[in-house]
C-alpha cells in the first residue's frame, strides 16, 4: 500500500517516478513476453524424454496369451446381446459375464436425464484382499458410431482374465449403453452416492476404456487423456499403454496424430507438435473430453480412452487381437502397482509421443500474463491521482493527501458497487437455465437464451453509463479498471495451476481486450465506437457462435452449439467452464464496456 501511496501523495523517489511512467509500457511488453513464451513450447528444447516413475510396473515384461479360440469363442458370445435393445440387451450382457464365471450385477439408473443399463462383472484376484481393482470399461455407443467391436474385445478379456491366476488386483469389466452419462451414474453407486450396488470391488486404482469404430483393418490406437475440467491422467499410465502397444507393433498416438519424420527439418517438427500441442489446449479449455474415461478423472482415477484407428496403406498396424493384447500388457503392468500413481506427473504438456513439457516450462506464460495485468492496474491506479511537483512543500502536499484520500473514500464504494452489480446480474444468468428441464434446452431455446443475456447485458451497461454521467464525480475509470485488472489477474493465476489451457484461453478473451480498454484519458467519439466493437467481437455471444465452427469435438457436432454443450456438462458432470462463463467472462466484458462509456 505504501508503495501504491507513494506515487500519489507523498514525495516519490525517481525510482518510483520512472515506474509510474513505464508501467503501461511494461504491462504490454510482458503480454508480448508471454506470447512468445507460448510459441515456444513447440521447440523440442522446452521437452524432457518420458520416463517411469513407478519402477514396479515392469512394462512388456511378461508373456502374453491373449487371442486363443476361446477367446474369440467369447468375444462371438456378445453378438446375440448386439441385436437386442435396453434392458433385454443388459441381460444378455450380464448372462455372458455369468457365463463366463464372473460376479455380475445390472444397474437400471436415470441422472440428470439420462437413462439406461449398465452391465459389470467382476474377476476376483487370486492372490489379493478386494481392496484394490482395475477397470475396463466400453460403451456400445461412441458418438454416432456402433461401438459393438469393444464391447465383444471386453468380453474376450474377461475370459482371459479369469483364466488367469496371477491377479493381485480384482479387475472389473464395465459394459454401459449411455456412454458418459452411464459412466458417471455407475461410479456413483459404487461409491454409495446413488444407489446401491452389492456386486463390487475395492479401491479403483486405474482404469482403460475402450471404442473400436468399424473398420477394415486396425491401424494403430488413439490416445485421449483430458477429462472434463481439465483433469489430467499420471503420465505413468501414458507411458505404459505407449510402451507396450509399441512392443505389439500398433502405434498407440496422442489424438490420433503421428509424429513428424526424423529426417524432417525442424520446422516440420515444430508445426507438428504445434498442431498436437493446440488440440490439447482446446481439450482441456472446452472441458468436453471424448471417451468415457472423463467420469473416473472426475474421481480421482487414473484413466484413458484407447480408440481404434483405421489402418491406411497396405502396412503397419494390426487387428483386434493385438489391441486385445495391448490391453492385457497394460493390465498386467498395472496389476504390479504397489500403491496408486503418485511419483510421475499429473500436470503436463505433451509436444510429441515420447515427449513431455512439465509444469515448470509451462506456466511462466500463465504468470507473465497476470504479471501483466498486476503492473497495468498498478500503473492506472498510480495515474488516478494528481502529478507530484518537486518543489512543493511538505506543508502543501498535506491538504492533497487530504483530498485524495477523501476522494478514494467515495469512490472506492462506487466501483466496488459497479462490480457487485454486475455480478449479481451474472449470478441470476448462471441460475436461471437449472430452472429449466434439459430436455427443454434445445438449440433455438439456448439461442435465444444468449439473445436475453446479450439484451439484459446491453441494458445494464446503458444504464450505469448513464448513471455515472450523471455523478462523474463519484467514480473514475482507471479505478474500476485497475480493480477489474486485479481481478482478472487472480483469475488467471488460480486457473494456471489447476487448467493451463482454460487459464490461457480466459486471459485471451477478457484480459487482452481489457488490456487495450480506454488507452488514453480522454477519447474520442471513433475511438470508444472502435474500443465497444472490439469488446462486442469478444463478448460471450460472439465467441460462441463462431466457436461452434472450429470445435471439432464431437460433444459440439451431436448438440450444435457451444453454449448447450457447456450448460449440459456443467449440469451432469460439474465442468466449470459454463460458471466460468457466467460469472467471469461475461461479467468482465460488461465492465470494460462500462469503462469504456464512462467520461
Amino acid at each position: 500500500m505504501s508503495l501504491l501511496l507513494s506515487g500519489q501523495g507523498e514525495k516519490a523517489s525517481p525510482l518510483l517516478r520512472t515506474a509510474r511512467k513505464y508501467c503501461t509500457h511494461v504491462s504490454y511488453a510482458l503480454t508480448l513476453a508471454g506470447f512468445l513464451w507460448l510459441l515456444a513450447l513447440p521447440l523440442q528444447t522446452l521437452s524432457r524424454r518420458t520416463y517411469f516413475s513407478e519402477n514396479a510396473m515392469m512394462p512388456g515384461q511378461v508373456e502374453l496369451s491373449f487371442g486363443s479360440a476361446k477367446h474369440i469363442e467369447a468375444m462371438n458370445s456378445m453378438n446375440q446381446a448386439e441385436q437386442l435393445g435396453g434392458e433385454q440387451r443388459g441381460r444378455a450382457v450380464m448372462a455372458a459375464f455369468e457365463g463366463l464365471g464372473l460376479d455380475s450385477e445390472m444397474q437400471r439408473f436415470k441422472h440428470n436425464g439420462v437413462s439406461g443399463i449398465n452391465v459389470h462383472g467382476v474377476v476376483r484376484a487370486p492372490r489379493g484382499d478386494g481392496v484394490e481393482a482395475l477397470v475396463v470399461a466400453a460403451a456400445w455407443e461412441a458418438g454416432n458410431r456402433t461401438n459393438a467391436d469393444a464391447v465383444r474385445l471386453l468380453a474376450g478379456l474377461a475370459q482371459h482374465a479369469i483364466e488367469q491366476v496371477n491377479w493381485a488386483k480384482d479387475v472389473v469389466f464395465l459394459v454401459t449403453d449411455a456412454g458418459e452419462g452411464g459412466v458417471e451414474a455407475w461410479l456413483r453407486a459404487y461409491h454409495g452416492e446413488g444407489g446401491a450396488m452389492y456386486v463390487r470391488s475395492g479401491l479403483i486404482q486405474a482404469a482403460l476404456a475402450l471404442e473400436l469404430p468399424p473398420m477394415d483393418a486396425c491401424g494403430g490406437l488413439a490416445l485421449h487423456f483430458e477429462g472434463r475440467g481439465g483433469q489430467l491422467p499420471n503420465l505413468d499410465l501414458l507411458n505404459i499403454v505407449q510402451h507396450v502397444a509399441r512392443i505389439e507393433r500398433t502405434p498407440a498416438r496422442l489424438h490420433a496424430l503421428p509424429d513428424a519424420p526424423r529426417r524432417a527439418s525442424r520446422y516440420t517438427h515444430y508445426l507438428q507438435s504445434a498442431r498436437l500441442l493446440l488440440r490439447q489446449v482446446r481439450a482441456q479449455a472446452v472441458g468436453s473430453a471424448v471417451g468415457v474415461h472423463a467420469p473416473f478423472l472426475r474421481y480421482g482415477i487414473d484413466a484413458l480412452t484407447l480408440v481404434g484407428m483405421e489402418r491406411v496403406g497396405a502396412r503397419g498396424g494390426g487387428n483386434i487381437v493385438s489391441v486385445g493384447r495391448t490391453v492385457e500388457a497394460s493390465l498386467r503392468s498395472l496389476n504390479n502397482l504397489l500403491e496408486r500413481f503418485h511419483q510421475s506427473f499429473f500436470f503436463y504438456l505433451l509436444p510429441a509421443n515420447g515427449l513431455f513439457i512439465s509444469i515448470g516450462n509451462y506456466v511462466p506464460a500463465a504468470v507473465l500474463f497476470a504479471a501483466a495485468l498486476l503492473v497495468h492496474a498498478m500503473s492506472l491506479w498510480w495515474l488516478q491521482g494528481p502529478e507530484e511537483s518537486r518543489s512543493e512543500s511538505p506543508q502543501a502536499r498535506i491538504p492533497r493527501i487530504n483530498a485524495y484520500h477523501a476522494f478514494l473514500r467515495r469512490s472506492l464504494p462506487t466501483s466496488a458497487g459497479l462490480i457487485v452489480r454486475v455480478h449479481a446480474l451474472a449470478a441470476a444468468l448462471l441460475a436461471l437455465p437449472m430452472l429449466v428441464p434439459q430436455i427443454t434446452m434445445t438449440d433455438s431455446t439456448a439461442t435465444a437464451y444468449l439473445f436475453t443475456m446479450s439484451l439484459a447485458s446491453i441494458s445494464l451497461v446503458l444504464h450505469l453509463s448513464d448513471e455515472l454521467r450523471s455523478h462523474a464525480c463519484l467514480a473514475d475509470w482507471r479505478q474500476l479498471k485497475a480493480l477489474v485488472c486485479v481481478y482478472v489477474a487472480c483469475v488467471v493465476a488460480c486457473l494456471s495451476v489447476m487448467n493451463f489451457s482454460l487459464a490461457i484461453a480466459m486471459f485471451v478473451v477478457i484480459g487482452l481486450p481489457l488490456l487495450f480498454t480506454r488507452l488514453s484519458a480522454s477519447p474520442t467519439r471513433v475511438h470508444r465506437a472502435c474500443t465497444m466493437l472490439m469488446l462486442l467481437a469478444f463478448s460471450p455471444l460472439s465467441v460462441l457462435s463462431v466457436s461452434r465452427y472450429f470445435l471439432a469435438s464431437g460433444a459440439v457436432d451431436q448438440m450444435s452449439s457451444p453454449f448447450r454443450m457447456f450448460l449440459s456438462d456443467f449440469n451432469q458432470f460439474g465442468s466449470p467452464v459454463y460458471a466460468l462463463i457466467c460469472l467471469v467472462y461475461w461479467p468482465i466484458n460488461l465492465l470494460c464496456m462500462v469503462i469504456t462509456l464512462m467520461p
